[in-house]
């Protein structure tokens, strides 16, 4: 997995509406107003319209209810007997872009852009870690945090993004729609996990669409179809 310290296309996504919070929502999201923020590190000012974000990265709980709703084969990694209460509030992994995407459309969302993962997890001033500035213990499930597995999703709420947002930083990296390095195919990563350190909001990684790691999960994004947005 390569990464960079700032995406490989810095101009953000173009927005669908800037007034996301005059339609209902799915449920489990939170609004992230439209204005600008500093994208990157190099923190360039730039507009992005309101969207809607999943406060938390997609559970085992979340898919499995996906699933039986589409009458889909549930991944090959979980146990026979099906998931324990317990498995079910940790993010789901081992899931290919394809299948992370089609999810989203299915439930009718979208992956993130690189530039609405970011500002969902930093919000607009600046600042390196969802929290602050400062590298703060048990913040987020990285590998200083010494733990080494999955934890579930509402573990470190004093890790939130200035959204609300949970795991912005830790416990599973996340998919996004933003390509990387397009003759090679490959996509944006964002975030960090348990098997790796602490990274900055502002840092972006090379992943091939087709792994299914084990820290590797996703959650999505929604904004009203243009119809249901104000005139």
């Amino acid at each position: 997995m390569n990464e960079r310290a700032s995406p490989p296309d810095a101009r953000p996504a173009a927005a669908e509406s800037d007034s996301a919070d005059e339609a209902s929502p799915p449920a489990g999201m939170v609004l992230v107003p439209a204005g600008p923020f500093l994208f990157s590190r190099r923190k360039v000012e730039v507009p992005l319209g309101a969207f809607w974000i999943d406060l938390h990265p997609v559970t085992n709980g979340d898919y499995e209810a996906f699933v039986a709703e589409f009458r889909l084969q549930p991944p090959l990694h979980w146990p026979p007997g099906g998931l324990t209460n317990a498995e079910r509030d940790l993010p789901l992994v081992r899931v290919t872009y394809a299948e992370a995407e089609r999810y989203a459309t299915l439930t009718g969302k979208a992956l993130p852009t690189p530039a609405q993962f970011e500002k969902a997890a930093r919000g607009t001033d600046g600042r390196k870690y969802p929290w602050g500035d400062e590298v703060r213990g048990r913040a987020a499930n990285t590998r200083e945090a010494g733990i080494g597995r999955l934890t579930p999703v509402d573990a470190f709420p004093q890790g939130a993004s200035p959204y609300g947002c949970l795991d912005m930083a830790g416990n599973v990296l996340h998919w996004t729609r933003g390509v990387y390095d397009e003759a090679r195919g490959t996509r944006v990563v964002m975030g960090s996990s348990f098997r790796r350190f602490l990274g900055a909001c502002s840092w972006y990684y090379e992943e091939d669409p087709e792994v299914r790691h084990d820290d590797l999960g996703f959650r999505c994004v929604w904004t009203p179809p243009k119809d249901e947005s104000p005139a």
